[in-house]
């Protein structure tokens, strides 16, 4: 599981730094699908493999997801985008 969270990481990664250098809107909307894609994914294998999952995977998903998610609320915020007017 840690490879995988690190390898999405890389590419959500990827694409955000790309919006951020080239500014071009269709990467800044594929990196907010890419972390909505990646937070269904992880709670959804969270909850199905959880008796397989150590206690340090299940953290490093958590972590991993709730840092994502942050980012994301900054970025949108950066494009001007108030989720639910916040």
């Amino acid at each position: 599981m840690r490879t995988a969270i690190i390898e999405i990481s890389i590419l959500i990664a990827a694409f955000i730094l790309g919006w951020l250098k080239f500014g071009w809107p269709s990467l800044f909307y594929i990196s907010l699908g890419l972390i909505g894609f990646y937070t269904i994914v992880m709670v959804t294998y969270i909850i199905v493999r959880r008796s397989v999952l150590t206690w340090s995977d299940n953290i490093f998903g958590i972590v991993a997801m709730a840092g994502w998610l942050v980012i994301a609320w900054f970025i949108m915020h950066e494009k001007g985008i108030h989720f639910w007017g916040l």
